[in-house]
């Protein structure tokens, strides 16, 4: 998504950009869920995407639920959320196919001279490489070998449930509202967003949950091996959990509001994500840029992950617009936006730790 999103401002700005997507076929969310924040609705808009109205759901009101299911406090509140599939649909199609190679995996990037290798053993050369590579970026890992995630004592489960498949009662209870639940240890909320390919009719839409829960007293290794016995590091994908954590999580989930307790057992493939704080020294080096979540990646609390992504590439193309020397451009956006990325992961790892009771 960041590549996509920088490769369009770039390519809008009259630069020859070149995209390679190391995944081999089509891509899948894990993500679910994004919120729309205005700088993802305007960017959509600038560079005609799409229509923003078309692939976004919004609520009127935050609510937030006790235990027992009954609604503690509300409040008038309007937020816009979209699908990571929808919007990704959108984004690969405004951009030139004959720039856009799938199956292309770096192994190697020179800072000093642009020159990308591949995997294949073939090489590019270019005034500058972005790597857009998310939180497990390995051109990070090259650059700064050193930069380790800093986990929080808690993950995500996630999930996404088509609206057919829920009853009137879930339907009812999450339609036109961001709800919440907060329990001891945890915190839970959904909203509506829209189907796979941006439905927003009622009936086509799916109902998006993130369940953030306390690893405490928890075997944190069981929970991130996947069937085949892999201990993942950061996720398990849709499909990949565990027989035996699957159930615990979904009897554990019988105490939670009877609403959330229903969405989570009508979720066909729930699955989990690590929460980290992860900050880089610069985002430059030479001329090879990191972006998104390939610098900084702030807890989900922010929801501001796929908004950052689009205006690191919207300010990389105006810093370069307004520089004939590329090094100095590049200065200027590492300041402004490394500066961003500090305060925004120092803000999302207060919130969670506020959130969820956590010390530290």
């Amino acid at each position: 998504m960041g590549g996509l999103f920088t490769g369009l401002a770039l390519e809008r700005a009259g630069h020859d950009v070149f995209i390679a997507e190391q995944s081999a076929g089509a891509l899948r969310s894990r993500g679910g869920g994004i919120v729309a924040q205005p700088s993802i609705r305007r960017f959509l808009d600038r560079y005609d995407v799409a229509d923003p109205e078309t692939i976004t759901t919004t609520t009127g009101e935050r609510r937030f639920l006790a235990a027992d299911g009954s609604v503690e406090r509300t409040m008038a509140e309007s937020m816009t959320f979209t699908s990571w599939d929808a919007l990704y649909r959108r984004l690969r199609g405004a951009f030139p196919d004959e720039r856009y190679q799938t199956g292309r995996r770096v192994v190697d990037v020179a800072p000093s001279t642009a020159r990308v290798e591949f995997a294949d053993g073939t090489e590019r050369a270019a005034d500058l490489v972005v790597a857009a590579e998310g939180g497990q970026s390995a051109t990070r890992d090259r650059l700064f070998p050193a930069v380790e995630p800093d986990f929080a004592d808690y993950v995500a489960w996630r999930g996404v449930v088509p609206e057919s498949d829920l009853s009137p009662t879930v339907v009812d209870a999450f339609d036109d509202r961001f709800t919440f639940y907060d329990g001891p240890g945890m915190l839970a909320l959904a909203y509506f967003i829209p189907g796979a390919d941006g439905e927003t009719a009622a009936g086509d839409r799916r109902l998006n949950w993130v369940w953030y829960d306390t690893l405490s007293g928890r075997d944190e290794r069981a929970i991130f091996t996947d069937p085949t016995g892999t201990e993942r590091t950061r996720s398990i994908p849709p499909g990949q959990l565990q027989a035996s954590v699957e159930r615990r999580q979904r009897e554990r989930a019988e105490t939670l509001p009877p609403v959330f307790a229903d969405l989570v057992a009508a979720t066909a493939e729930p699955f989990v994500q690590r929460i980290y704080d992860l900050r880089v020294p610069k985002m430059c080096v030479g001329r090879v840029c990191l972006l998104g979540d390939a610098a900084f990646v702030a807890r989900p609390h922010t929801a501001a992950g796929t908004a950052k992504a689009a205006e690191d590439g919207v300010e990389l193309a105006s810093a370069l617009g307004q520089s004939d020397a590329l090094a100095s451009a590049l200065d200027a956006w590492d300041d402004a936006r490394s500066d961003y990325g500090e305060r925004l992961v120092t803000r999302g790892k207060q919130m969670g730790d506020e959130r969820l009771g956590l010390g530290g």
